[in-house]
Parts: C-alpha cells; sequence; structure tokens
C-alpha cells in the first residue's frame, strides 16, 4: 500500500479505517517538463480542489505561478498561470463570497523593485479579475493571506523595505479590490518574518513565524487587533533554530502552531505546541521520525484531535516523504502516516491540507519521484485515517501554452506548444523584418538557427527536438532580438 502508517493504529483509529471505506482516494501528479510544485489546497464551495503553488513549465516568464482546479477524483476542470515575464509564486489561496479566489505570493515582474508582494483575484474560470503587487524599494514577500471582517483581505510576510532592521515581519490589510488600506510591520534589529495569518473570533489576527533572537530564531505568535496593534506576542524554543509554518485557533479559542526546531535535537524535529487565548504556553512537543521531520499547515478535527503535514526523512520508499501526523488535542502522539509511492525514491513533501466533504483529507506539494518533470505539482486524496488504497501515481501532463515574451509587444510566436515537423509562426505588429530564428534548449545550447524570410510574418517548420522545454529567440534587423518558450509534444 502506497500509504503506509508507522506505527500500530489505537483501536479508535481502526474503527475510523471502517468508517472510511467506500471514501475516494488516489494520488496525482501535474505540471511539465520543468520545475512545478503547490503551496496552497482548498476545497470550494462544490467540494472541488482549488491547488495553487509554482511552475517553470509554463507561463509567461522565468516562473510563474500556477492554479489548478480539480475534481473530488483528481481531474483537471481547468488551470491557469499568472504573472508576468519574472518570478511568481503563489503562496495562500482562499474562496471568495462570489465563487472566485484570491491568491497571495510574491512576484517581481510588478512593483517597486526586487521582489514584491502579489495578490490576485480570479473568477470561477480561472480568469484574471485583478491583481496588485505591494513593497517598497527593498525585497518584499507575502506568504500567506486571510479574509477579513469587512469583506477586505489581510495578508503577510516578510518586508526588508521597511521597519527596525533586517527582515520584519510585514502585514498589508487590503480591502475588497485589493487595495492598500493599511500596513503595519513587526519584530527587532535581526530577521523576523510571518509565515501565516488568520483572523480570530475577537475580529483580530493572528500571525505565526520567526523571532530572530541575539544567537537563535524563535518560533513566534504575534496577537494583533482589528488595526494591525499587537496585543501580545509569545517565543517558543530553545538556543537554535526554531519557527512556525502555521497556526490555527481551536474550538476552545486557543491557538496551535507546527513548525521546525533544532533546539531539541542535533537532528531536525518537528515543533508543536499551543496556547491559551491569553498567549499563556498549554504545552509543547517536539518529534524526530527517522532522520528529520518538519511541518507546514495542520487542520483541527470536530472531536480536537489536529491533524498536520509536512516531510520526513529516512521512513518512506526513498529519500523525503509526505507525513501526515495525527495527534491528541493535548499534543499526544496518535499515529504518523507516510506517503511518497512505493518505488519513488526522490524527495516528496506536502505544504498544505485540507479536509474533504468526504471526511477524508486533500494535501498538496511536490514529487520528485513521479511525473513528466525534475519536480511536479503533488497532490493526494486520503481517507479519514491518511491512507490511500492504491499504489498508482497518476500522472497528467498540462498542456497549458507558454505565453509569448516579446520586446515591447513587438512581435508574437505561436504555436507554443507543438510537434516537431509542425509549422511556428511569428508575427510583427509593427513595421519591420526579420532574418534567423535561433532555438537553444534552457541552458542556452544552440540547437539550429533558421534562416526565415522578410516581412510582417514569417513561417518555419520546427526541427527534431526531444520532447521538452525550448527558447526560441528571433532576430530583427536593426532591433532587439524577442525570445519565447515553447514546447515540444509528442
Amino acid at each position: 500500500m502506497v500509504a503506509k502508517p508507522l506505527i500500530t493504529l489505537c483501536v479508535a483509529l481502526l474503527l475510523n479505517c471502517v468508517a472510511a471505506l467506500g471514501q475516494t482516494s488516489w494520488q496525482s501528479t501535474y505540471g511539465g517538463y520543468s520545475t512545478d510544485e503547490a503551496n496552497s489546497v482548498l476545497v470550494n464551495a462544490n467540494g472541488e480542489y482549488l491547488v495553487v503553488g509554482s511552475t517553470g513549465s509554463f507561463g509567461a516568464g522565468n516562473g510563474d505561478i500556477y492554479v489548478l482546479l480539480l475534481d473530488t477524483t483528481g481531474a483537471k476542470l481547468w488551470s491557469t498561470t499568472l504573472g508576468g515575464v519574472g518570478v511568481e509564486q503563489g503562496r495562500k489561496a482562499l474562496q471568495t463570497a462570489d465563487g472566485g479566489y484570491v491568491i497571495a505570493g510574491i512576484t517581481n515582474s510588478f512593483g517597486n523593485g526586487g521582489y514584491d508582494g502579489y495578490v490576485a483575484k480570479i473568477n470561477d474560470l480561472g480568469e484574471l479579475v485583478w491583481e496588485h503587487s505591494y513593497g517598497g524599494s527593498g525585497w518584499d514577500f507575502f506568504y500567506s493571506i486571510s479574509s477579513s471582517p469587512d469583506g477586505g483581505f489581510i495578508a503577510a510576510g516578510q518586508t526588508f523595505s521597511s521597519g527596525n532592521g533586517g527582515g520584519d515581519a510585514w502585514v498589508v490589510k487590503l480591502d475588497a479590490s485589493g487595495n492598500s488600506q493599511w500596513e503595519r510591520t513587526y519584530g527587532g534589529d535581526g530577521d523576523d518574518l510571518a509565515r501565516c495569518i488568520i483572523g480570530t473570533t475577537d475580529g483580530g489576527y493572528m500571525i505565526a513565524g520567526g523571532f530572530s533572537a541575539a544567537t537563535s530564531q524563535n518560533a513566534w505568535l504575534v496577537k494583533l487587533d482589528h488595526a494591525g496593534e499587537d496585543v501580545w506576542a509569545v517565543q517558543v524554543g530553545g538556543d537554535s533554530l526554531d519557527y512556525a509554518n502555521s497556526v490555527i485557533q481551536t474550538a476552545d479559542g486557543g491557538y496551535v502552531a507546527v513548525g521546525f526546531t533544532r533546539s531539541y535535537s542535533s537532528s531536525p524535529e518537528a515543533l508543536q505546541f499551543k496556547l491559551d487565548s491569553t498567549g499563556d504556553e498549554q504545552w509543547v512537543q517536539h518529534w524526530l521520525q527517522g532522520s528529520g521531520e518538519e511541518y507546514y499547515d495542520q487542520i483541527e478535527l470536530a472531536n480536537g484531535r489536529l491533524v498536520a503535514v509536512g516531510s520526513v526523512d529516512g521512513l518512506g520508499s526513498g529519500g523525503k516523504d509526505i507525513y501526515i501526523l495525527f495527534t491528541e488535542s493535548n499534543g499526544v502522539f496518535i499515529s504518523g502516516v507516510t506517503n511518497g509511492g512505493d518505488q519513488g525514491d526522490g524527495d516528496e513533501s506536502a505544504s498544505a491540507i485540507a479536509r474533504t466533504i468526504d471526511g477524508g483529507f486533500v494535501l498538496c506539494g511536490y514529487s520528485e519521484s513521479f511525473g513528466y518533470g525534475v519536480r511536479d505539482v503533488y497532490v493526494v486524496k486520503t481517507d479519514s485515517v491518511g491512507l490511500t488504497v492504491s499504489t498508482e501515481v497518476q500522472s497528467y501532463f498540462d498542456p497549458l501554452a507558454t505565453l509569448e515574451i516579446s520586446n515591447g509587444d513587438q512581435a508574437m510566436v505561436w504555436p507554443t506548444l507543438i510537434s516537431t515537423g509542425e509549422v511556428m509562426k511569428i508575427r510583427r505588429s509593427t513595421p519591420g523584418a526579420f532574418s534567423t530564428a535561433r532555438i537553444t534548449d534552457m541552458r542556452g545550447t544552440i540547437l539550429a538557427v533558421i534562416p526565415i524570410s522578410s516581412g510582417a510574418e514569417a513561417a518555419f517548420r520546427v526541427p527534431d527536438l526531444a520532447p521538452g522545454p525550448y527558447l526560441i529567440t528571433v532576430l530583427q534587423n536593426g532591433e532587439i532580438p524577442i525570445t519565447a518558450k515553447f514546447l515540444i509534444v509528442n
């Protein structure tokens, strides 16, 4: 069986296994021939799965935000990319009241300098409604976003453009159209950051991340009021590197965080801890399975138990594997389940988890063992105890076109998804002449130089190339060359 329990499940979990019979479970990869991964998953109002991450296989630039909508069997309903000619990453998504989605992440295609925070709104078909960048002249990143009580949004991450020194935790309040209403920074003179932000039941917010002390970094939770003023802050950890990747508010009003620690062992350990509603520490747990362990996301079940996901090294089928951790409400370990394919000798990791309408779980991350590229988006649908019934990993090649990268929209190359021997065309939108088309691999090795006719439009047959991604550079008489990605398919 692909998903393997590491210890014997207790009687209650065995009963749950019986209840789980009939639940859909599967595991699939999605992407192209380059590097693709997922960072966020949600179950929408229809019970479908929206997955958000990053792609190097498709899009307009060096890396774009990758968005997929899947049905409950893992079949793709649609996919799209967001971004410009630079690098983008999608980190967190949420569904809006109108059925669309808001996605937060990072861009260096737009904004004021270096990297900037990025938020986009898409409709229920994946079509762009609006997009904005946020930040100053330094590097700025969004890692998380949540809804606010007024119908707007609250985004969090790290800024090097403002604050007390180094990098600071950064929170930006947005209205429903993505316009910035206020922003705050939190931290000291070291590097501090927020990995997660959630809304709290009192109308405020909670951020989780890391705070740099004199000789170490601690996991860090900061309670904010509705205006972003800090109410209290708590650090958890030891004398080494500790941080929190996720925080949730539990049914009793407290807060549970998960992440990573190096303070209790020479090997990296998972970290989980709970505070009450006023910030008093209730318990701290750390675990070492195999040779290393870390968690990135978590949920609370109706019975108060906690489920966290991340990665474990040295326990599964090879390399790192997805790890699903079940604990009691007081942090007592119940069970752990790995998932990474029976014969997968590469790395797998899960970045996010959501509860599905049939009582199981859907988790997303990446796989380096399966799929078409160096790394593919990996989505796993499990039953209620984290198991899948099949050893098969279904790999889907996503035929998204790579958009043209042009010099001021002076020219267009199409199609960008093409087979060897088919005709590729180039068209100018302004007067001018072409001279040569040069085809290279993604490392820049020249594979073909093709003379092309002068005029506003040219056409030529693509030479014999193996399936995969390539670049075409078109030389234009007297002008800067243009370059576009294209993909050879079978």
